[in-house]
């Protein structure tokens, strides 16, 4: 059986760190505004200064990268008592991501991808009967 542990080094690459910094920079420059500027400003430049802050941030959010799609096919495929697992109508979701991850040693979101790729490519009889 493979060791889990909270955090792999896979998780977190150098790449993340620029959006990181951004979005550091971002809240602080609004935060800092709304704190300098807050005071002597009239109402209605409090309410823009906070309404633009707010935009930033969502814009900076849906401008983000999305997370990368995981490659279902190159993962391994889930052994026997995995697909067992799967099949068996009394077995959880979660019982089944977490045989895969202890045999595999992937993360939580590799499992659940690899997982729900088997139960998908079921037949829709063999679901049936399943279910």
């Amino acid at each position: 059986m493979t060791e889990h542990k909270s955090f792999r080094v896979s998780d977190f690459s150098f790449r993340d760190v620029p959006g990181f910094i951004a979005g550091y920079i971002l809240i602080s420059i609004v935060a800092v505004c709304i704190g300098l500027l807050l005071e002597p400003l009239p109402e209605f430049w409090r309410g823009a200064l906070l309404g633009g802050g707010v935009a930033l941030m969502v814009a900076y959010r849906l401008l983000a990268p999305s997370p990368q799609k995981i490659d279902v096919a190159a993962l391994p495929q889930p052994s026997g008592a995995v697909r067992a697992k799967c099949d068996d109508p009394n077995c959880s979701l979660a019982e089944a991501v977490k045989a895969y991850r202890d045999e595999t040693g992937l993360g939580l979101s590799e499992a659940k991808a690899a997982v729900d790729f088997y139960r998908a490519s079921k037949s829709p009889k063999e679901q049936g009967t399943a279910t």
